[in-house]
C-alpha cells in the first residue's frame, strides 16, 4: 500500500489519498525496476550471495581458526539462501560478522557483512534492525578494501538504502534528512564524464524524486526527477530505464 507522508513542522503525518490504479500499478513496477537497477540486487539475498562468495575468495588462504569458523558459516548461510530458508541465512551471516569482529574491529570485511545483514532485514521487511545495520556498515567504511577510492561511494549508497528504510516506515522527516545526506556526497564527486557515482546517485535522485511525490511537493519532485532524467542521458542508462524516469515526470504535468 502507498502511503503519502506529509511534512508538518517537526512532525510526519501521514495521509491517505485518492489513488489512481494505473499510477499505482506504474509505481510498483517502477519501484520494483529501480531497486534491481541502483540498488544492484532486486532479491537482496542476491546480494548476501555475492557478498558471501567475495569473502571466502579473499579469506581462502588463511588458516587460523576464527576465519575457518566464518568461512564455514558463509557456506552454510549460502547453502540456507540457496534452498530459501532466509532466516537461517542470515542468522549464519551475523554468526559470521561476529566472528569477524572478534577476530579485529578494523576487520577489512565487516562493512560487507553488515550490509548483507542489513539487506537481508530489508528484504524481510524489518526496516528499523535493517537500518541498525545499514549505520554499523557505514562505521566500518573507512577499514574496508579500497576505501579511499570507493569509500565515498558506498556511504553513499548506504545512506540511500537508510533513506528507504526511513520512507518504508512512514519516517519522512528522516527519508529526508538521509536522501539529503547521500545526494551531497553525489553533488561533491560529480563530474562531467558519467563515473559509477553518477550511476548510483541516478537512483537516488528518482527515489528522493518519489518520496516527494508521496509528501504532495511536486515541485521538489520534479526537480529531483529531472536531475535524476539529466544524469540518465548523460551516463546513457538503457532506455526502458530512462523511459520510467519520464514516466513518473508526465504524472508531474
Amino acid at each position: 500500500m502507498i502511503r503519502r507522508a506529509k511534512i508538518v513542522g517537526q512532525r510526519c503525518i501521514v495521509r491517505q489519498l485518492p489513488i489512481r490504479r494505473t499510477h499505482t500499478q506504474s509505481y510498483e513496477e517502477l519501484k520494483a525496476d529501480f531497486a534491481h537497477w541502483a540498488r544492484k540486487e532486486a532479491a537482496l539475498i542476491g546480494l548476501f550471495l555475492a557478498t558471501g562468495l567475495g569473502v571466502v575468495a579473499a579469506y581462502a588462504y588463511r588458516d587460523d581458526a576464527p576465519v575457518k569458523q566464518m568461512v564455514y558459516c558463509i557456506n552454510q548461510a549460502k547453502a540456507a539462501a540457496e534452498k530459501g530458508n532466509k532466516t537461517e541465512a542470515r542468522q549464519l551471516t551475523q554468526r559470521a560478522y561476529a566472528i569477524a569482529k572478534s577476530v579485529s574491529p578494523r576487520e577489512r570485511h565487516l562493512h560487507e557483512l553488515a550490509f548483507s545483514i542489513a539487506a537481508q532485514y530489508d528484504a524481510a521487511e524489518q526496516y528499523n534492525l535493517a537500518k541498525k545495520y545499514y549505520f554499523e556498515a557505514i562505521d566500518h567504511i573507512p577499514y574496508m578494501k579500497h576505501a579511499i577510492e570507493k569509500g565515498e561511494l558506498h556511504r553513499m549508497i548506504t545512506l540511500d538504502r537508510i533513506a528507504q528504510c526511513c520512507h518504508n516506515v512512514s519516517d519522512a522527516e528522516n527519508a529526508v534528512r538521509f536522501y539529503e545526506q547521500a545526494l551531497a556526497i553525489h553533488v561533491q564527486h560529480k563530474s562531467e564524464s558519467c563515473t559509477e557515482i553518477d550511476l548510483e546517485g541516478c537512483g537516488i535522485w528518482y527515489n528522493y524524486g518519489r518520496l516527494c511525490q508521496d509528501m504532495g511537493n511536486p515541485v521538489k519532485a520534479r526537480s529531483l526527477l529531472e536531475a535524476a532524467q539529466k544524469i540518465g542521458v548523460k551516463c546513457r542508462i538503457p532506455q526502458d530505464k530512462l523511459a520510467l524516469i519520464e514516466e513518473n515526470l508526465a504524472h508531474e504535468d
